[in-house]
């Protein structure tokens, strides 16, 4: 859904135009993501600029636009990285290990395929062309990996599937979650909140029977340091229609077509990028005070000690 792209500091700080250029490339709503690599990339990229000798004002634009943006274009895919080698050397390293879909530098020696430099990443280019929707497998594992990138770097996710169940009535919504979890916490990210939101109906439990069954559901699959939290929603009379899939973070979001559980192969759900702020407008929908839906009664906050609370 989601393709990493190794980005040489020096080379995009090696001038302003070749900084805009390359930094409008990239974003969760885009399909490309720059690897942070190394850790402190931003910081990197600032350092090659001063040294390129970029004029006040435009290293001001420059800050600006990687403080401002950051969050939406560079994303932590757990890469090694020895500062004792270049950084060309690690990159290369790390596409042996785990292939980026490019790497972007400005390096002079042809040592893989997947080198381009940077004036040569254009939309025509195979290499930067990326979908921003495609349907991914109704699979445990084809959902989770699918939206990693997005919960990875997120600070907290939400969840929107109106027909999302904890209990075991036909459909696989807990496997998907289960396996997303597991996959942020072996790639070395911190306590997240995961908040779900699904469609009141008369079947399902109330909040208090199910802070109660809810735990037992979920035993085993929070990670340490992640807390759940779950939130039924119900339709305002003429407003809006509650249907649609969603995964939304700070940093972007995802539509889901069919649904977010785990059917099997032979059925796909087609995943679509959302532009950020509309993607921010959506997550608005599912807050405290909400004028677009009504909270039905109170929402469940799930911890990795089993313990649930009415919040």
């Amino acid at each position: 859904m989601h393709s990493e792209y190794a980005v040489e500091p020096a080379a995009i700080g090696a001038d302003w135009e070749t900084f805009r250029y390359l930094i409008e490339k990239f974003g969760f709503d885009k399909g490309r993501l720059i690897s942070r690599m190394p850790r402190r990339w931003e910081r990197k990229v600032i350092a090659a600029a001063k040294e390129a000798g970029i004029s006040d004002v435009r290293m001001t634009s420059l800050v600006d636009r990687l403080r401002n943006s950051s969050k939406n274009r560079v994303a932590d895919f757990g890469r090694g990285y020895d500062p004792e080698n270049s950084w060309i050397a690690n990159a290369l390293e790390q596409h042996a290990e785990r292939p980026f879909r490019a790497i972007i530098t400005t390096t002079t020696e042809q040592t893989c395929a997947e080198v381009i430099a940077p004036d040569l990443c254009d939309e025509d280019n195979d290499l930067i062309s990326a979908p921003i929707s495609c349907d991914v497998p109704r699979t445990v594992d084809a959902i989770s990996t699918a939206l990693l990138p997005l919960a990875a770097t997120a600070t907290d996710i939400d969840i929107v599937d109106p027909y999302f169940e904890l209990r075991p009535l036909g459909q696989d919504f807990v496997g998907p979650l289960a396996a997303l979890l597991s996959k942020l916490a072996a790639n070395g990210c911190a306590g997240k909140t995961i908040r779900i939101h699904w469609h009141t109906h008369v079947s399902r439990p109330t909040p208090q029977d199910l802070a109660i069954v809810a735990p037992g559901l979920t035993k085993g699959i929070i990670p340490q340091g992640f807390v759940l939290q779950l939130f039924e929603w119900d339709e305002i009379a003429g407003g809006e229609d509650f249907h649609d899939r969603y995964v939304l973070g700070d940093c972007g979001g995802i539509m889901v077509g069919a649904g977010l559980s785990a059917v099997g192969p032979q059925e796909n759900a087609t995943f679509s990028l959302l532009a950020d702020r509309h993607a921010a407008t959506l997550r608005q929908r599912f807050t405290a005070g909400s004028s677009v839906y009504r909270l039905v009664g109170q929402a469940i906050e799930l911890r990795d000690d089993g313990s649930a609370t009415l919040i």
